[in-house]
């Protein structure tokens, strides 16, 4: 059973702002699914960012 996890719009807004024009669009899914992972695992806006970053540097 999966629990619900609320998330403030106020970080997916942020997510999103930090990924517009980084990207192409297929680096774009990888990295705005790799937030929503970390905002799910509890973590803030910023730090999802962060750790999203780092996956996405690690796998270049």
């Amino acid at each position: 059973m999966q629990h619900k996890v609320f998330i403030p719009a106020e970080y997916l807004e942020r997510v999103m702002e930090v990924s517009q024009g980084v990207f192409n669009q297929d680096e774009e899914l990888y990295f705005l699914k790799a937030c929503m992972y970390y905002l799910k695992e509890g973590m803030n806006a910023d730090q999802a960012i962060d750790m999203a970053m780092i996956d996405y540097l690690v796998d270049l």
